[in-house]
């Protein structure tokens, strides 16, 4: 896979996501790599279940049960009751059937999403999961938004975006060299990299200045 690829080389990318991903201007590996987030929502800090305030939050929890059912006009509800050491939470999702046979009963995940007033209860609506075993790339960290388009999601762009990260890894350096030394620049490869999967808001903040100076020496 190169950078001039079409971008149904990335594993992932059939051809009706490569169409959707068309419509955003994103035909190839290289201008995949290169669309890069419009925002962040920042679900970095895990906080313990009895810590948990209203609003954007992300937890490490373990599943205790998960069940779906359908209500009202065929609508499919998703509930999981998780615990941690400090106490439980009630987590929804609608129309996501899958659910309730993908989170494994006293397994360890990490939830990041919306904790809010629902039908007189508290809970977390349609959150992300993934095993606290796995590298996260939608939860307990700095999420990327992207400019999406219909039937395409940010999390499907992350997706497509973390299957490139070993070409990523080898983009050549674009700034000269004496430039990058004298102001303590990331490398190419590492502004990108942070760009679309930032570990702190300080290393998104230093690629952002980072692409600045490409802007100015207009590469």
């Amino acid at each position: 896979m190169e950078l001039s690829s079409p971008v149904t080389d990335v594993k992932g990318v059939g051809d009706e996501v490569a169409k959707k991903l068309a419509v955003l201007g994103v035909r190839t590996v290289g201008e995949l790599i290169d669309y890069l987030p419009r925002r962040y929502e920042d679900y970095s800090e895990v906080v313990a279940i009895r810590d948990t305030r209203p609003g954007p939050v992300t937890i490490k929890a373990k599943v205790k049960q998960a069940k779906g059912r359908y209500v009202r006009r065929g609508m499919h509800l998703t509930e999981a009751v998780v615990s941690d050491d400090t106490g439980s939470m009630r987590l929804i999702w609608f129309n996501q059937p899958y659910r309730a046979t993908g989170l494994k009963s006293g397994t360890e995940y990490y939830f990041s999403g919306l904790y809010e007033l629902s039908y007189q209860h508290m809970q977390m609506t349609s959150p992300s999961a993934e095993l606290v075993s796995d590298f996260t790339v939608n939860t307990a960290r700095i999420i990327p938004v992207y400019r999406e388009t219909k039937g395409l999601t940010s999390k499907q762009i992350r997706k497509a975006v973390g299957n490139c990260r070993g070409l990523i890894q080898q983009l050549p350096e674009t700034l000269p060299a004496w430039l990058i030394s004298e102001q303590k620049l990331l490398s190419r490869k590492e502004a990108i990299l942070a760009m679309h999967f930032p570990d702190s808001s300080e290393q998104l903040a230093e690629a952002k200045r980072r692409l600045g100076f490409e802007e100015v020496f207009e590469v």
